[in-house]
């Protein structure tokens, strides 16, 4: 079995907390999301911060993904697969300003302002694959809506399209520099499915758990 944080065992003091998140409160918000990371698993394993993230952001992370739960770096509608890994100030940029208005300010396009009534441009919502890593200070653009499973982000990459299965990217603007397989691997791997199994389930196979950590090609 793999170790982990404590687990909130009552589902009531669960319930409790999920209800109280409804609060628009800064300070409480953060409580409750310490508590969830401290007492529930934390971000690899918690139930609470994938239930929070969910209904009251948009925002659908699965299970063993880290570094994504921050409703600053990633818009609502953002769908995040299993086993992904997230630097902590890479982020996910939903729209633009428009650049075919007459102003690009926030005032004539964002209705928080009360200036309009409705959202003036369009918000892209992100599908990020599994067993996704996105480097230290990368951005994805809004044109950049899909990013493959097994892809590679490097840091500081400003995405600005679609990232293919396994591709490792870099650079401003972000391009493929190569495949971390060949077409034949990937296809197996893909095939394979593993991420919809359990952590544990792998580690108790060992057979499967060694071609976790040995060079496959």
């Amino acid at each position: 079995m793999m170790k982990r944080t404590n687990k909130i065992e009552s589902k009531y003091i669960n319930d409790i907390l999920y209800d109280a998140y409804k609060f628009d409160n800064r300070i409480l918000r953060k409580t409750i999301i310490k508590i969830a990371l401290e007492y529930d698993g934390g971000e690899y394993y918690s139930s609470l911060l994938r239930k929070i993230f969910t209904h009251y952001h948009e925002i659908e992370v699965g299970l063993y993904s880290y570094g994504c739960f921050n409703p600053t770096n990633f818009p609502r509608g953002t769908k995040i697969g299993r086993y992904c890994s997230f630097a902590r100030n890479c982020a996910l940029i939903a729209g633009n300003h428009p650049a075919k208005f007459k102003s690009l300010h926030p005032f004539f396009y964002n209705p928080v302002f009360g200036v309009v009534n409705e959202l003036k441009i369009n918000r892209t919502k992100f599908t990020i694959g599994h067993d996704v890593w996105i480097g230290t200070n990368a951005l994805v653009l809004p044109n950049a809506s899909n990013i493959g499973t097994g892809a590679i982000i490097g840091a500081g990459s400003v995405v600005t399209r679609d990232v293919p299965p396994f591709a490792i990217v870099a650079g401003n603007p972000a391009r493929i520099l190569k495949y971390r397989f060949s077409e034949n691997t990937i296809r197996n791997i893909i095939d394979s499915q593993w991420w919809e199994k359990d952590i544990d389930e792998i580690v108790k196979d060992q057979n499967s758990f060694n071609l976790f950590i040995k060079n496959l090609e």
